[in-house]
């Protein structure tokens, strides 16, 4: 589907956004150039001067009775209706086959007819001149309290986008050439107030909360544009889309968790991490030396402590206890000597010089050896005895 760009707002739409026009000497493709918000922002229904250029440039004729018609259906539903509500349904009228090959020079001929096709009615129904004058100059009556109320405005001067086209001029004087890249490059086609407005949002916003991931960023920017919007609407008195432009404000607050509890400056908490308190301490204090009074700093420490006394003490003190366990200890190592003691038969007559005499000693490594020999084939052969069962007794 193509897209359009609306010569008013600097939006780029659907071609579906901009109504048709017969007149393709004016607009080559058969679309005007605003888009349907724009084209039908100053329109009262009950006045035909807000909305007669723009049928004729449409090249549609005005048939009166269609489009009081369809504001009367309208109005009887009790909702309110712009505009935009109303064009739009008679511009579907006049796609019709009845209407269709009809054009804006044909609006009296049209007009005239139907008028006489209802006093010839009205003849045939006898009514009265009263009646007769009544019902010919009923046109399209009273405003009803269900209607939307229209900008009141006489000229372009008071129009919001004229406004713009001065805001512009006065903001663009002030960028320079990598400013308005950069801004473009960040936010797209806008106008330079708006991206003014845009990057000033985007900055206070980014203060205000913890934006950290390019996630972050990203919906930052997008409830950015969305805030933009919805003003915008509210300036053209399009009230029902500043509606959705706000709902899917609060959307995106919502996914980015743009909360109040995230907000740093609502809560007065400035410090929500260790970086941050070490960048604190860097600026304000510099170096803070460590603090210690020996003593616990808070309920947990003084809790652990009292745990703690409470075991020792039903451990040691409590009946006794500590000192029945140290008797008992004290009386278990004096059996374990005693023992040893006993293990022990010391003959009185022990004569250390004899029992020396009675071995005989080793004079050299030779000797040595072949001890060592015997006695490892004395172990060997105990051993294989053992071994095969034929252990005799010495």
């Amino acid at each position: 589907m193509a897209q359009l760009l609306c010569e008013k707002c600097h939006k780029l739409m659907d071609e579906t956004q901009f109504y048709s026009s017969n007149r393709l000497d004016k607009y080559p493709n058969g679309k005007f150039t605003k888009c349907k918000k724009c084209q039908t922002m100053h329109i009262d229904n009950w006045d035909p001067s807000t909305f007669l250029p723009i049928l004729e440039d449409a090249d549609v004729p005005y048939i009166e009775h269609i489009w009081r018609e369809i504001i009367d259906k309208h109005a009887a539903t009790g909702r309110k209706f712009t505009g935009l509500t109303v064009i739009g349904k008679y511009f579907s009228q006049m796609k019709l086959n009845q209407h269709k090959k009809e054009r804006w020079a044909d609006s009296d001929k049209i007009n005239e007819q139907y008028r006489l096709e209802q006093e010839a009615e009205l003849e045939e129904a006898n009514a009265s001149e009263e009646e007769k004058e009544a019902i010919l100059k009923e046109g399209l009556g009273k405003r009803p309290e269900s209607a939307q109320p229209v900008i009141s405005s006489e000229d372009a001067e008071s129009d919001a986008f004229a406004a713009y086209d001065e805001m512009d001029a006065l903001v663009s004087a002030d960028l320079t050439e990598e400013d308005t890249k950069y801004l473009m490059l960040k936010w797209g086609k806008y106008r330079p107030s708006e991206w003014v407005q845009l990057e000033q949002l985007y900055n206070d916003m980014n203060e205000s909360y913890d934006i950290q991931s390019a996630g972050h960023k990203d919906t930052l920017k997008l409830v950015c544009k969305a805030s933009l919007k919805s003003n915008q609407l509210l300036d053209i008195g399009d009230v029902d889309g500043a509606k959705k432009a706000v709902a899917m404000y609060d959307s995106l607050m919502k996914s980015g968790k743009f909360t109040a509890a995230q907000n740093k400056a609502e809560n007065g908490e400035a410090i929500d991490s260790v970086g941050e308190l070490a960048l604190l301490c860097e600026k304000e204090e510099g170096f803070i030396p460590t603090f210690y009074k020996g003593e616990p700093n808070d309920k947990v420490d003084k809790t652990l402590e009292d745990l703690k006394r409470y075991t020792y003490n039903l451990v040691v003190k409590e009946q006794g206890l500590g000192d029945l366990i140290e008797s008992a200890l004290k009386a278990m190592q004096a059996d374990a000597e005693k023992e040893d003691l006993e293990d022990i038969d010391v003959d009185e007559d022990f004569d250390e010089a004899e029992i020396l005499e009675d071995l005989n000693p080793i004079d050299s490594y030779d000797e040595l050896q072949d001890f060592l020999d015997k006695e490892r084939i004395a172990d060997d052969m105990l051993h294989e005895s053992y071994r095969l069962g034929l252990k005799e007794e010495s």
